[in-house]
């Protein structure tokens, strides 16, 4: 693949991402628990799964550049989600627990479903 159509690829789907994310952010809001940031992460881990299986079979190409690392990359938010469990332990380390755990156990859970989805075209496997 060319170098520049590649980062323009990921460039353009990470646009796309970061301003889905930031438009779920503002119709979430802002409360004691951050929801927001966990179904982004949650719905981003599943969207990945299933980009991953689809193009699993396949030539990688640009589409698959735009939406797994492009805007997966820039929907999903791996530093936002860390400023919130530090801010969460510093005031309730029972709703840090909680936030952690579930990002990981749904986010891990919603990744294999998304790659289920294409488990009979890749050979039946995981």
């Amino acid at each position: 693949m060319d170098r520049f159509k590649s980062i323009f690829a990921v460039g353009f789907g990470g646009a796309a991402g970061a301003i889905l994310r930031y438009c779920v952010i503002l119709t979430a809001g802002h409360s004691f628990f951050p929801l927001g940031t966990l179904l982004i992460n949650i719905v981003g881990s599943f969207l990945l799964g299933m980009i991953n299986g689809y193009f699993a079979s396949k030539k990688k190409s640009f589409v698959f550049l735009a939406l797994g690392s492009g805007f997966c990359g820039g929907f999903t938010t791996m530093s936002t989600f860390s400023q919130e469990v530090v801010n969460l332990l510093q005031t309730s380390l029972p709703l840090a627990g909680m936030y952690l755990g579930a990002t990981l156990l749904f986010g891990l859970a919603a990744g294999f479903l998304g790659l289920g989805l294409f488990k009979k075209r890749r050979g039946g496997t995981l």
